[in-house]
């Protein structure tokens, strides 16, 4: 709560800036963020859209895939909604190659946003030289959270590579706490994979595979290591995993039921809707890496093809919104994440935030998602089904899973 009260006048002193008068502007707005902590972090967003005179209709969906499912089907029925959540990245291009996206350049031009962005983020945000969507942040995918008390308990460091990690989650499952809370999804049991991946392979290892999908770099004795890795963790889960939502498996974590969670740093939005500090009784590091990596994913917001002048106002109002800096502020201190923005100073985030904003400084750190490299959808699905299959199938040697992961990719290509 305390980011909320800070960002009330941060909010407010932007809202003074637009010089437009405010007109009912009205924007339905599709998302799938419907957890306490997304709420409470969205709130900054809608707060400032109706502070401007607009109107905001919410249609909420629960999960990501069921979200970005829906607003293909409206569109393919002909209603799309005027401000939709989505991913930047093939996906999106995919639907604006069928004509099915707006753009929002004349925003984008006058707030420069090519200027203050990095050029990774500006590059996917664009289809045919032109901003189809808004990135309102940089999450990072690969952290490592973890209960300080329980790893005071079991009388264990915090892991810097992922033997000490092994190590660490034997000495946690005889002290009775489960190692790591896992939720069992395949985006989330991706998650895991990915961090195993980067922090086993390295960085030039992840490029090869996720950038290249490079045939020898998964044919390779590293990444027979990363399925042996992988393997290795299944035993440190506990049985309710199946199926549990990333929220819950935070939870346990917060409670000191389990150690360790690996999830993106949206589970901070949790934690500051609980009232605990990112970095106290809940800690972070990025996950053991021999490289030092950020696994970036964005959250953005892009806008249907709409063709009436009121529509069209309405979507350069929600640019303007989710690109001002004070609205980034507000709203990633909320939800766990780090503006998108470059020239947004670091001196008000939490210990993580700072740590994420520092890591991202050198170029080299900056990875992308497997959904953000480009990968046709079909291939970032094939990916997570295999990682997903092989981690829910013990019998499943690391030999096979690295067999399946190459056979999967190659039949979705």
């Amino acid at each position: 709560m305390r980011a909320l009260n800070a960002s009330v006048g941060l909010v407010s002193a932007v809202l003074l800036g637009f010089s437009a008068a405010a007109q009912a502007q009205t924007a339905e707005v599709l998302h799938w963020w419907t957890s306490g902590g997304e709420s409470a972090a969205l709130d900054k967003v809608r707060a400032a859209y109706k502070a401007k005179g607009g109107t905001w209709k919410d249609t909420p969906v629960a999960g990501g895939d069921n979200a970005r499912a829906a607003v293909v089907n409206r569109m393919i029925g002909g209603k799309p909604p005027t401000v939709f959540m989505f991913s930047i990245g093939k996906q999106l291009e995919e639907l604006a190659e069928q004509g099915l996206v707006g753009d929002v350049q004349d925003a984008a031009t006058t707030g420069k946003w090519d200027a203050v962005l990095p050029p990774l983020i500006a590059k996917v945000a664009k289809y045919d030289g032109k901003y189809i969507a808004a990135p309102l942040n940089i999450h990072g995918e690969n952290w490592m959270f973890y209960n300080t008390a329980a790893l005071e308990k079991a009388k264990v460091q915090v892991p810097k590579t992922w033997p000490e990690f092994i190590t660490a989650a034997k000495a946690l499952k005889a002290a009775g706490i489960t190692p790591i809370a896992l939720g069992g999804e395949p985006w989330q049991e991706r998650i895991l994979f990915n961090s195993v991946l980067l922090g086993v392979g390295g960085r030039d290892h992840y490029l090869k595979v996720y950038g290249q999908l490079d045939d020898a770099a998964m044919r390779s004795a590293t990444m027979l290591e990363v399925f042996k890795t992988v393997a290795a963790l299944r035993e440190f889960v506990d049985e309710g995993s199946p199926g549990r939502k990333w929220n819950i498996a935070a939870n346990m974590v917060m409670k000191g039921t389990a150690a360790f969670q690996f999830m993106g740093d949206w589970a901070k939005g949790e934690l500051v809707a609980a009232g605990i500090e990112p970095g106290t009784a809940v800690g972070c590091a990025l996950a053991p890496a021999k490289d030092k990596g950020y696994i970036m994913t964005i959250d953005a917001f892009a806008f249907s093809n709409a063709k009436d002048k009121a529509s069209r106002e309405a979507q350069k109002l929600m640019a303007n919104i989710i690109m001002d800096p004070a609205v980034q502020i507000a709203f990633n201190k909320s939800k766990g994440s780090i503006p998108v923005r470059t020239d947004v100073p670091s001196d008000s985030f939490d210990v993580c935030a700072r740590l994420g904003m520092e890591t991202l400084k050198d170029p080299k750190a900056q990875l992308a998602s497997s959904g953000l490299f480009g990968l046709p959808s079909a291939v970032s699905g094939a990916i997570d089904d295999a990682i997903s299959q092989f981690w829910n199938t013990r019998t499943m040697t690391p030999e096979q899973g690295r067999a399946l992961f190459i056979k999967t990719i190659a039949s979705a290509k």
